[in-house]
């Protein structure tokens, strides 16, 4: 039995969305977290832009994962409420 069309599109498109997932949370915080590290060399203070440079990244990640998976938790809260009924 081969499984459908939708299903394979299913399928790839969920990796694909792990993808993304991974990298919106990964990039913004390495990238915050290196500009605290060159500005901590620069003015001489030692952590407190790299935790600067985590709370940004984290903020960043937060809101981009959040705008990544909007249509989802859309589309979940829409079947509760129609299972509710």
């Amino acid at each position: 039995m081969k499984p459908k069309k939708q299903d394979k599109f299913s399928f790839y498109y969920s990796i694909s969305l792990v993808g993304q997932v991974g990298w919106s949370v990964a990039v913004p915080l390495v990238v915050f977290i290196l500009i605290g590290v060159f500005l901590d060399k620069q003015f001489g203070t030692k952590p407190a832009f790299i935790f600067a440079g985590v709370g940004l990244g984290m903020i960043v990640s937060f809101f981009s994962l959040y705008k990544l998976l909007k249509p989802f938790l859309k589309n979940t809260s829409n079947k509760t409420s129609k299972e509710q009924t």
